[in-house]
């Protein structure tokens, strides 16, 4: 198995059992996210047998709104690594607002249908959770994208769960999930997702239990309770009470009630019936309002840069196009000679309609306009079209933004 050849741009996470990566591929011009599993766990234990499984599983695989592992291997330090797409998005709270249910279908409809190819090759996913999901750009404005496998399962088989493991995050499991999690299937997943979605409708979860066993109780024992919208919240919709405080949702409520059973046979079969149901019962109480969608983020508005090094001719590059890397070796985009300089030295990359520039852990050093770069913390470019000055140890780079 390959090491991992992409180099660190910043941290994005770390757990218990290992970190995930912002990652460069310097070659291909493109963001990546490593996952890295501690060296101390071994071949053999729990979290190295899931990890490992998840990798072979996804590795090639390309599903409908779930993020694509595109390999993994072994480190020089013996930590298993997995390489995966970089989705460049928002968490689904921060674009969509309660009341919104054109938006919420819209985010359920590609969610759940791609819970539906997910579990039509036999996995369940078992971890479905706001973290776990992002909205990204797209033609339409932005789709859903499934980020996180971790604790996946085999339908078919299960090498890593011992009977009576509980594996998820409590405020979104299914009933079934806390008595066992090594007997669970894909309504498992669905019941997840419409606890998100009614976290979405109403601004806050179906349960909020102080305890872990309070919340168990909850999931096991207690009624889904109604959505409880405000009024205030719902501009544009009719309603024929002025003075009621909280929005009807009588069609809804009974969505929720059947999505949420705590009998997996009872709720919907398939993530296309779920969405298709919710449609209809968002059209009955008056809470579905097609409307433009805006970008996620604003395209950059000066995307070609303009390099000069050390006063002499200068090169171009689209940023568009992917990150600049700048270093002595000589597949960097920008190529410095001199010895002092780290093959890979710093790089400038584009992120949620901004461009930021980073040390990628060099030996000597980067400036940007007289500021040191700390490693791991990259820092936004200036905005506007002045001169800009990279300062890699004993090389000066003039950076000038211009219009497409």
């Amino acid at each position: 198995m390959p090491a991992c050849p992409y180099r660190k741009i910043r941290p994005l996470g770390e757990g218990a059992v290992g970190d995930v990566q912002l990652c460069l591929d310097i070659a291909g011009r493109r963001l990546l996210v490593v996952k890295w599993l501690r060296a101390e766990l071994q071949d053999g234990t729990q979290p190295a047998i899931r990890f490992r499984r998840e990798a072979e599983l996804m590795a090639g695989v390309s599903l409908t709104g779930v993020i694509k592992v595109e390999e993994w291997g072994v480190d020089n330090l013996g930590r298993t690594w997995m390489a995966m797409e970089f989705v460049d998005g928002l968490p689904p709270s921060a674009v969509i607002g309660p009341s919104d249910g054109w938006a919420v279908h819209r985010f359920l409809d590609v969610v759940a249908r791609s819970l539906d190819e997910l579990h039509g090759v036999g996995i369940v996913h078992r971890d479905l959770k706001p973290d776990n999901v992002l909205l990204r750009g797209s033609l339409g404005g932005w789709e859903p994208v499934i980020i996180d496998l971790g604790i996946a399962k085999w339908l078919s088989q299960e090498t890593a769960t011992a009977t009576g493991s509980v594996f998820g995050t409590p405020y979104y499991m299914s009933p079934e999930q806390f008595r066992d999690s090594k007997h669970v299937g894909p309504a498992t997943d669905r019941y997840a997702v419409a606890v998100m979605i009614f976290e979405l409708l109403s601004g806050r979860r179906p349960f909020e239990g102080r305890t872990i066993p309070d919340l168990l109780r909850q999931h096991l024992e207690a009624p889904v309770p109604r959505l409880e919208i405000p009024k205030r919240l719902c501009t544009g919709m009719l309603h024929d009470d002025p003075q009621a405080k909280l929005y009807p949702t009588p069609h809804l409520d009974a969505f929720m009630a059947r999505a949420m059973d705590k009998e997996p046979r009872l709720r919907y079969h398939s993530g296309a019936e779920m969405a298709q149901e919710f449609k209809q019962a968002a059209i009955a109480d008056g809470l579905y309002a097609e409307a433009d969608v805006e970008p996620l983020f604003d395209p950059l508005p000066l995307p070609i840069a303009e390099i000069t090094i050390d006063g002499q001719p200068s090169q171009r590059f689209d940023l568009r196009h992917g990150p600049l890397v700048f270093g002595r070796h000589e597949s960097c985009q920008v190529v410095l000679a001199s010895s002092r300089l780290s093959r890979y030295h710093a790089c400038a990359y584009v992120h949620r309609g901004r461009l930021w520039v980073a040390d990628l852990q060099s030996q000597n050093g980067t400036l940007l306009d007289k500021r040191r770069l700390t490693p791991g913390l990259p820092v936004p470019f200036p905005r506007g079209d002045r001169v800009t000055h990279l300062s890699l140890y004993n090389r000066e780079v003039a950076i000038r933004l211009l219009p497409a």
